[in-house]
């Protein structure tokens, strides 16, 4: 991909010049009995032809030179871009990291809390699996007395804000594919945001009952499909729709997430 388009180059430029002048010169051959003597027409004729044909042997090599050059500027551009996004990626990867061990604490029972890989995305995972999201996170790095999903929409905060400065300091001229990913994250995390609903249950209480022991219980009773319902419309500002929006969105982004990884794998892989 070049920086200019190729006739506004400088071997554009020279290239029309010469071109024009090629004409001027097969145009005068053509006319040379016309507008020289006989005895010399020919003479003439010939140099003007050989003069024009040369012109056109330098405008290709001109092009070739300029194609060659631009050329080895894409490849400058896509290992410099290529580059960069790797910069960017180290930090990226931390935040993912803390994304992924919140996204887990806040879609597996409690007690599965330290069971499994907190590193590996739980990919396969119910509404009902999100009945504990209100409760404490096992893990002693960061808050623990804080609630699970606060730490979670703490994490997803700073991996948003990241991807915005991303997406405001990477061209992305050669990774259209990635900036698309990053941005469709960005988009969906901004449009499902529900986090005021749910974290202000926190304080709340129902029929003298935490909110969140109540919400807690409905969510684990499987006897209403809360989820089929929202996306059939048939639930409308119930305690319960925030819940099913911020489980559409983990799944959306879970798999923004994973496209993303792999992009960046085999953009580590590439030879630019």
């Amino acid at each position: 991909m070049r920086k200019h388009h190729w006739l506004s180059s400088a071997a554009g430029i020279i290239s029309i010049i010469l071109f024009f002048s090629s004409l001027v010169c097969f145009i005068i051959a053509f006319n040379a009995p016309v507008l020289f003597p006989y005895s010399v027409s020919g003479n003439i004729s010939n140099i003007f032809i050989s003069l024009a044909t040369n012109l056109f042997s330098i405008i290709v090599t001109v092009s070739f030179v300029q194609f060659f050059i631009d050329k080895q500027d894409e490849k400058k551009e896509q290992l410099e871009e290529k580059n960069e996004i790797l910069r960017y990626n180290r930090l990226m990867y931390i935040f993912i990291q803390k994304y992924t061990i919140y996204l887990n604490c806040i879609t597996k029972p409690f007690s599965m809390h330290t069971q499994d890989n907190p590193l590996q995305l739980n990919t396969n995972f119910s509404f009902e699996d999100m009945a504990d999201l209100h409760e404490q996170s096992l893990y002693l790095c960061d808050k623990s007395y804080e609630p699970a999903i606060r730490l979670f929409y703490d994490a997803e905060e700073r991996l948003r804000s990241y991807m915005v400065t991303m997406l405001e300091n990477v061209q992305f001229k050669y990774n259209e594919d990635l900036k698309k990913t990053i941005l469709k994250f960005v988009e969906e995390s901004y449009s499902c945001d529900v986090r005021g609903a749910i974290l202000g249950n926190q304080n709340m209480e129902i029929g003298g009952k935490k909110a969140t022991k109540v919400i807690s219980e409905i969510i684990k009773d499987k006897q209403h499909d809360w989820v089929q319902l929202a996306h059939d419309k048939k639930i409308g500002p119930n305690i319960m729709l925030p819940y099913v929006l911020l489980y559409d969105l983990l799944k959306k982004e879970i798999v923004l997430i994973i496209e993303y990884t792999k992009y960046l794998e085999e953009l580590e892989k590439s030879s630019f």
